[in-house]
């Protein structure tokens, strides 16, 4: 048998200072290849456990989903870093962003900041490219039929007709005594001067136009309609002077008498033909190209970004690109900025716009109340002006119109006939419960009537039309000696019947905590009942793996005084469909759906702030929100919770930790985005479903250009040497 031989102390001080100046130079080896491939490849990597340094997946699937390519380009100079700090965050801020869309859409996305005071190369570059846009480049050839066609020889004829009439009237005054100082006579006068002084001024305005980078032909069909509209209004009022009033003056010879009576048959042919012009011009507006001219000329206040596609453009502007914070009493950040950058949603929301066209109209649907997405001017307080009306559902709308829906308010209760929203091809209803009837006054001979069936049909037949709905269910409080909520949900036997779903809205379910000193008795975790995901695993309420919730399972829900829904047995269902749940809460102790709030407030009462469930309450599991389609292709979803897309639910903001700072931040930001993905999901559009843009959540701050500088030697020389000096050391401590 072969025996190791012993390893000398020399041998093994030169293997172990081998060893480790060969991991030396592989870390340095490393070290270089991460860096030379991020500088060569422009790659980055985004940490944060929020993912506040990247796009969101849902711009992140659009951009990959692009058929076509996207320009994006900001007028904005790199402000002094030193003189103008918030400019200089805001310039950074937008660069960060538009590189990410750069990466993010490869090839079809080209994006660029001009500084059009130094870039004129560039800004002149960006116009042409605008006006051989397909929808712009015919637009204002009906503009041009107006001014370059119809308008110079009706011009001229009303220069030789102003210049004729004051030619005459100069004479009539030189040798009618009567006349030589009528102060009417001396009006007309001037009415002929102004219209042949407004009239010799056309030529100049079609040169003008010619010379412009962007003719302003809006504009400059307004100035005719404007010089039209006087020279008519002049000619008449001449007119109607020298055939009334004039004709009365005393001492007029019979060739001022005739020169006045027919002064309407001199004027026709014109007025007839500055009418005709009129009405042909009468629907040109500004053309698109002089709006997005006009947007971007303001760079200087408020420096804007174009979004072009192969077809169109569209202005995003400064405003859209910082808005002020969601909340009012927000605290200033520390920088002293007082805008919340929102680029994503804005740039994202022009994109989308652009690149699709067929859009679908959300129809909030309603039985009597107000509008949940228009606010109610009528109720306005005028004496504090600061305190403008909302809708509860006002936000909600405004983001659904960047997702590129049309929202549309439709009350049953005054109009019958399920709306045709105008732009799109097809309509989800969003179907409130119907508002309960007043309640009775005693003194009154019969209370007044909620929906009726006819009604509910009527709400129904649009949804089976549509195939695509959400009905927003939720706890409703039991009928009064005097009328009130019936404590019965209006949708409950159809949501059964058809879609095997049953809803109970006599419940509300609440979170409760054991109380340690008492065991079996629980106090209310909070004083509303508001049940919200993302506590973890162990959270007693969560999202499922459905293609609406599986992508926000890591992020915050809320559903505020929510009803269970359950999914009736397959049995008992219609055949054919396929219903799966969307949110639930576990099978827990910590949450029931109470049946009687009276008996509740009266134990807790009694009992110190604490009760404990009865026979009577629902307990856990059940499910939140439940989504269903059938053979056809038509779909429904439905939540538990009437108001968990309501603007102080889903936008409530409040304190929330990023890096080291704490910052205000939406508590519940994945209400929103399951209302979208919903949306998405009824309309087929699976790739859209994803995680929405955090649109207050702030950037982490960018490093300083010094720090930035000194990270490649930090990584290639302190690094590798500390780790040499490490090695060595212990290299030193083992050859003793």
């Amino acid at each position: 048998m072969a025996v190791a031989e012993p390893m000398t102390s020399s041998k093994r001080r030169f293997l172990f200072g081998f060893n480790v100046a060969v991991q030396s130079l592989l870390v340095l080896a490393v070290v270089i290849g991460v860096v030379w491939i991020a500088k060569r490849f422009n790659a980055q990597a985004d940490w944060t456990s929020m993912g506040i340094n990247s796009l969101s997946p849902r711009t992140e699937q659009m951009l990959r989903g692009l058929d076509q390519n996207i320009y994006i380009t900001a007028l904005f100079a790199k402000p002094d870093k030193e003189r103008d700090k918030i400019q200089y965050k805001r310039w950074q801020e937008l660069k960060d962003l538009m590189d990410l869309y750069q990466s993010v859409g490869g090839a079809r996305v080209t994006t660029r900041i001009i500084e059009p005071n130094l870039d004129k190369a560039e800004t002149d570059k960006l116009l042409e490219r605008l006006k051989k846009l397909p929808i712009y480049r015919d637009e204002a050839q009906p503009h041009k039929e107006a001014l370059e066609k119809q308008l110079p020889p009706l011009s001229e004829k009303i220069s030789a007709l102003a210049s004729a009439e004051l030619q005459q009237l100069e004479a009539l005054q030189g040798s009618e005594p009567a006349l030589a100082r009528n102060r009417a006579l001396n009006i007309i006068r001037n009415h002929w001067q102004k219209i042949l002084q407004d009239s010799n001024e056309i030529p100049e305005l079609l040169q003008e136009l010619e010379r412009a980078e962007v003719p302003r032909y809006g504009r400059a069909i307004k100035s005719v309609r404007d010089f039209l509209e006087a020279t008519k209004l002049r000619a008449e009022d001449t007119a109607g002077w020298m055939t009334g009033e004039g004709l009365s003056v005393a001492g007029l010879t019979p060739d001022a008498r005739t020169f006045f009576e027919e002064s309407k048959t001199r004027y026709a042919e014109v007025l007839a033909e500055a009418d005709s012009l009129l009405e042909a011009t009468k629907d040109l507006k500004e053309v698109k190209l002089e709006e997005i001219h006009t947007e971007l000329t303001r760079w200087q206040h408020g420096p804007p970004v174009l979004v072009e596609s192969e077809k169109e453009a569209r202005v995003v502007s400064n405003y859209e690109l910082w808005q002020p914070p969601k909340d009012r009493h927000a605290p200033v950040g520390p920088d002293g900025d007082d805008r919340v950058f929102a680029g994503e949603s804005a740039i994202s929301s022009a994109i989308l716009k652009l690149t699709q066209k067929d859009k679908a109209a959300v129809v909030f649907t309603r039985f009597g109340g107000t509008s949940p997405i228009k606010p109610d001017f009528s109720q306005m307080n005028f004496m504090n002006m600061r305190q403008m009306p909302t809708a509860p559902y006002q936000e909600l709308a405004q983001i659904l119109e960047q997702e590129n829906f049309v929202t549309h308010d439709w009350d049953v209760s005054k109009e019958k006939t399920p709306p045709t929203v105008e732009g799109t091809t097809r309509s989800i209803y969003v179907v409130f419960p119907p508002e309960p009837p007043p309640r009775q006054n005693p003194m009154e001979p019969s209370p007044q009537q909620g929906i009726t069936p006819a009604d509910r049909q009527i709400i129904l037949d649009a949804v089976n039309a549509s195939g695509a709905a959400i009905f927003l269910a939720g706890y409703e409080q039991p009928a009064g000696p005097f009328g009130g909520p019936s404590g019965g949900y209006e949708y409950a036997e159809y949501l059964k019947s058809t879609w095997g779903i049953e809803v109970d809205s006599r419940y509300v379910a609440w979170r409760f905590t054991p109380n340690p000193q008492r065991p079996g008795w629980w106090a209310p975790a909070a004083r509303d009942p508001i049940l919200s995901t993302g506590g973890g695993p162990e959270s007693p309420v969560r999202l499922t793996d459905h293609p609406i919730t599986e992508p926000l399972q890591n992020d915050r829900a809320a559903f505020y005084a929510a009803c269970p829904v359950r999914v009736s047995e397959a049995a008992s269902r219609p055949a054919g469909l396929e219903v799966q749940v969307l949110a639930e809460v576990r099978d827990t102790q910590d949450v029931w759906a109470l049946g009687d709030l009276m008996r509740v407030s009266e134990e807790i009462k009694r009992n110190q702030g604490c009760t404990r469930p009865s026979e009577d309450d629902v307990r856990a599991p059940f499910a939140l929100a439940v989504a269903a389609s059938d053979a056809s292709g038509k779909k429904v979803v439905v939540f538990g919770s009437e108001q968990f897309m309501a603007d102080n639910v889903a936008q409530a903001s409040g304190f929330m930790q990023i890096g080291n700072a704490l910052v205000i931040g939406q508590l519940y930001p994945a209400n929103t985005d399951i209302f979208v993905n919903t949306l998405h999901w009824l309309t087929g559009e699976s790739n859209r479903i994803a995680l929405g843009p955090r649109g207050e959540v702030p950037r982490l701050t960018k490093l300083d250009e010094a720090w930035a500088n000194r990270l490649p030697w930090l990584l290639l020389g302190i690094w590798p040497a500390s780790a040499l000096l490490v090695g060595m050391c212990v290299w030193f401590v083992r050859r003793r």
